[in-house]
């Protein structure tokens, strides 16, 4: 009997010891967890530049029409964090275009490698604009999107920008991206900001004179701010084109399906093949562009 209960004893000892160290197992594990997710959420806040070296950003650390450079993603190695490539400038949006807002909303992220030249952009105050300053291309703040010079004719014409939001402790940090052009963009070539499509580009790349031409057409509709303010938030599919031939040159028109439900139409007129002029059609007015 007394064997039996000494056998019971020491049974129940080896339970409760293998539970309580099964318990500081999953305890040691979660305390692991929980530090390496502290470690990358510290990780993925922005680190500004400052004189002494980075520091984190708060809302209120930036007052509306301003901007900070930081890098991304933050290595903490100096020579590596100011690479090129890996900076890019926190924008609080002026007020007149949302900024007064005290939320993320008020802000944006940009690469400060411009899409055509990979030159460095800047935010310049005065005229609410990105700035390259290898060819003059300005970028508006609100999307990014080319709005002066080259890049506004480049088939993905927006910087690359980072998803931001404000951890438990009120700073800002980067959400993981994803660089790819219908994501956050790629690095020195662009960012699709309309999702458009255009099914018969298939059945025109053996064709590259007319492939280049559809191109063009297409770059030059969707850099006009007109068009983008209506295509954004939209579906929108290329349509067919056609060609007119008038005493002045040579007229080409495409169509642009929105919603399924409505349409626009460019009157683009070319002469040897470049486009010097468009009319923009269907909308409450026909606009004319030089």
């Amino acid at each position: 009997m007394k064997t039996q209960t000494l056998r019971l004893s020491l049974i129940t000892i080896a339970v409760i010891a293998t539970i309580g160290v099964t318990t500081m197992t999953l305890l040691s594990l979660q305390n692991n967890i929980e530090k390496q997710n502290q470690e990358e959420k510290i990780q993925s806040r922005v680190h500004a530049f400052t004189d002494n070296g980075t520091k984190y950003v708060k809302i209120d650390d930036l007052t509306p029409n301003s901007a900070v450079i930081f890098p991304y993603p933050y290595t903490g190695i100096p020579t590596i964090d100011i690479e090129a490539f890996h900076r890019w400038e926190l924008i609080r949006l002026p007020k007149d275009l949302g900024g007064n807002k005290v939320d993320i909303s008020s802000f944006r992220a940009y690469s400060m490698i411009d899409i055509t030249h990979q030159c460095l952009t800047g935010y310049r105050q005065y005229n609410e604009k990105l700035t390259e300053p290898c060819n003059n291309d300005e970028y508006e703040p609100v999307n990014g999107i080319a709005v002066v010079g080259i890049a506004t004719y480049q088939k993905y014409n927006a910087l690359p920008n980072l998803d931001l939001g404000v951890d438990d402790q009120g700073y800002i940090y980067v959400k993981q991206p994803v660089f790819e052009y219908d994501k956050n963009g790629v690095i020195g070539v662009g960012r699709d900001v309309f999702h458009c499509t255009d099914p018969e580009q298939t059945d025109l790349q053996y064709d590259k004179d007319r492939l280049a031409t559809r191109q063009q057409i297409e770059s030059i509709l969707l850099s006009d701010t007109r068009i983008q303010k209506i295509v954004l938030g939209n579906s929108c599919e290329f349509m067919g084109d056609s060609i007119l031939y008038t005493g002045n040159g040579t007229d080409r028109v495409i169509n642009v399906n929105l919603n399924n439900t409505r349409e626009l139409s460019a009157a683009i007129h070319l002469q040897n093949q470049s486009v010097v002029s468009y009319d923009l059609n269907h909308l409450a007015r026909t606009y004319s562009a030089p």
